[in-house]
């Protein structure tokens, strides 16, 4: 999160509630923000904005390809609709995912594409 920019949020991490071995299990997420004196306090998830949102589930679902190998099955990840985050954003998500995902593909409206640096492979017609 540290990356996108987004200066007010501090720490989000997902708890996991209940009896794993009764299947009573039940996952709460946790949002911790910083207001402009730097105080920190917990927020609720549907306080987060849509790119906030869109970020933190990207985050994660990274997060799990990685800790569970998936890329050892699966050698690739497919972002679509991330229209909610600006260009720039874009961008910096774009260059974190590939140092962790053998191929990326991401589909993109063509002003939020040139945000990209001219190194990656573009389709533009199919």
């Amino acid at each position: 999160l540290d990356i996108m920019g987004y200066e007010n949020i501090a720490r989000i991490w997902i708890e996991r509630r209940g009896a794993e071995e009764t299947g009573d299990t039940e996952f709460h997420m946790h949002v911790v923000r910083n207001d402009r004196s730097g105080t920190a306090y917990e927020d609720s998830i549907d306080h987060l904005s849509e790119s906030e949102r869109e970020v933190t589930g990207l985050v994660f679902a990274l997060a799990g390809y990685l800790v569970h190998e998936v890329s050892e099955t699966v050698p690739f990840m497919l972002l679509d609709s991330v229209e909610a985050l600006d260009s720039d954003r874009i961008a910096r998500l774009v260059d974190y995912f590939e140092d962790h995902v053998p191929y990326l593909l991401i589909a993109l409206l063509p002003e939020d594409a040139q945000a990209l640096d001219d190194s990656y492979h573009r389709v533009m017609d199919i």
